[in-house]
C-alpha cells in the first residue's frame, strides 16, 4: 500500500468530499509530519490502495478560498514504509 503525503487542493473532488467530511465529523485520526520543510498537523485517510497524509492547513485553505496553500508547486510525496531490522554494525556508521 502506498503512503503519500497530498495538499487537500490536490485531491480528486471526490475525495476531496470524503475528507472534508471525515475531517469536520472528526473521524480521521491526527497526526504530525513533515511537509514543505516543517512538521505540520494533518489527516490520516485511508482509502482503498493509498494511505494519504493530508495537512490540516490545506483543508482549512482550500475550504476558505485562502490561496496560501493552492501554489502550483505543491507536489505530493509517495513515501516508502518498510520493515527492516538494522544491524548494530549499521547503526554505529
Amino acid at each position: 500500500m502506498s503512503r503519500i503525503i497530498k495538499s487537500f487542493t490536490k485531491l480528486h473532488p471526490s475525495l476531496r468530499d470524503e475528507v472534508y467530511s471525515g475531517y469536520s465529523d472528526g473521524d480521521l485520526e491526527r497526526t504530525p509530519f513533515p511537509y514543505k520543510g516543517n512538521i505540520v498537523d494533518g489527516l490520516i485517510y485511508d482509502s482503498e490502495d493509498i494511505v494519504y497524509l493530508i495537512p490540516i492547513s490545506t483543508i482549512i485553505a482550500g475550504r476558505s478560498g485562502s490561496s496560501d496553500d493552492l501554489d502550483d508547486d505543491d507536489e505530493s510525496f509517495d513515501i516508502e514504509v518498510e520493515d527492516e531490522k538494522v544491524s548494530d554494525k549499521e547503526e554505529t556508521s
